[in-house]
């Protein structure tokens, strides 16, 4: 199996690439290159892209040309298709480990990038999903609702208040939200299209499937100046296992981050913190039933990333805090991530990022580790339209039975090799 992942690596290599716009509606919007918002092709935002970002997916804070507002602009179809081949560790036993496929084809997702301004000071955003693959198998038990769904990932409108004569403004925002810092630190542009154990994960084990990349409907403001970024939000409080779905807690969450930059390449380090509440129901997230327990939950971390031209360095490092039954047993939880990116030249990268999570730091053989090498570039371009590949190898540690509750036994050792080809329009 081994030769067969270098031979897919090889070829795949070897395509040359030109120039893709990320997301290209934007790119007709800007007249601009994807590399002018982008460290192509591992993607991170540079100091552009991230101020086209917080300035509500446009390039004035405060200004809007009437001549830029059509469809063309503000609205782009992205699909990805995917191939992945899996060698799990020969110590996992039973049918589900003997049967289980090693090789998957799968066409992702179909979906809807929007956004941009609506006047002056106001804009808009929103990603659609038209179809998302589940991850569901083939079989006589399995209809087409459960191998694909249709999803309203995040929508919001926003609105620019002008603080002082220069940069700095203060945005609203109402919607369906993902606060901005976490955005830019591996959920949204990212080198990795699969995101870090930390941010995509919920934690093994515990009744609150609360996750660092959870998109929750709300409202948030942002101050912003050449230098600091301060945001403040209140989200609906509800299990991170539904997208965007009505509050099923009397109270609400809340959320705050900083973030400092302290060059002109967008060096920067910063801080977050979630305090949440999470009603455990007799029948989750029906509040009708009785309630079992509540858990008052917090998540605070670190982040950082140094920039230079063609490579970068970024990390953070989370903690917190859960209540996981009715006896008001507590469970501390750390994770972190660290990634190194390069960019050979504008066709072709390199990465590299590990990550590890502990559910229960009281608690021995729970943890989950992984380390992710990828290489990425741009297959093709035109004015309006481009694609992007990816191959990524990954080397994930757990143990069996290991959760926020409970000490593991077995450790496991499980090897992907994955391949992603993403066409927009």
């Amino acid at each position: 199996m081994k030769s067969s992942y270098v031979s897919l690596a090889a070829a795949v290599a070897l395509l040359v690439p030109t120039q893709l716009h990320a997301i290209p509606a934007w790119a007709r919007m800007t007249g601009l290159p994807c590399s002018s918002c982008h460290a192509t092709p591992t993607w991170q935002l540079n100091k552009d892209g991230l101020d086209f970002l917080s300035n509500g997916h446009r390039l004035d804070a405060m200004k809007v040309d009437a001549k830029d507002q059509k469809l063309d602009n503000y609205f782009s179809l992205l699909f990805k298709t995917r191939f992945y081949t899996d060698d799990r560790d020969a110590a996992r036993t039973g049918l589900t480990e003997n049967q289980r496929p090693k090789t998957q084809f799968e066409q992702h997702s179909m979906s809807i990038y929007a956004g941009g301004a609506l006047s002056e000071r106001m804009s808009f955003f929103a990603e659609m999903y038209l179809s998302e693959n589940t991850g569901a198998t083939s079989g006589g038990n399995v209809v087409q609702s459960d191998a694909s769904r249709k999803k309203l990932a995040e929508a919001f409108v926003s609105y620019n208040l002008p603080v002082t004569e220069g940069k700095s403004f203060v945005a609203f925002r109402g919607g369906a939200i993902l606060p901005e810092i976490l955005h830019v630190f591996g959920v949204g542009a990212r080198s990795a299209e699969q995101r870090s154990i930390v941010l995509n994960d919920a934690l093994v084990g515990n009744p609150n499937g609360y996750k660092l990349f959870t998109r929750q409907q709300g409202l948030d403001a942002t101050y912003n100046s050449e230098r600091i970024q301060l945001s403040a939000g209140i989200v609906n409080g509800s299990d991170a296992g539904t997208t965007n779905s009505i509050d099923a807690d009397r109270s609400k969450d809340v959320f705050g981050s900083a973030l400092i930059t302290v060059d002109d390449k967008a060096t920067a380090v910063g801080a977050y913190y979630h305090k949440g509440h999470f009603t455990n129901y007799a029948t989750k997230q029906d509040f009708s039933t009785a309630i079992n327990f509540t858990d008052d939950f917090y998540k605070a971390g670190f982040l950082g990333r140094f920039v230079q031209d063609n490579w970068r360095v970024v990390g953070t490092y989370f903690m917190g805090n859960h209540t996981i039954n009715a006896t008001g047993t507590e469970a501390k939880n750390a994770g972190y991530y660290g990634l190194l990116d390069y960019n050979l030249n504008e066709n072709l990268g390199a990465y590299v990022r590990y990550d590890h999570v502990d559910p229960n730091t009281d608690i021995d053989k729970n943890d989950q580790s992984m380390i992710l090498v990828g290489i990425n570039g741009l297959f093709f371009q035109s004015d309006k339209s481009g694609a992007r590949w990816q191959i990524e190898y990954t080397t994930r540690n757990s143990y069996a039975g290991g959760s926020i509750s409970s000490v593991g036994t077995t450790k496991y050792t499980d090897n992907r090799l994955w391949a992603q080809l993403t066409f927009g329009f």
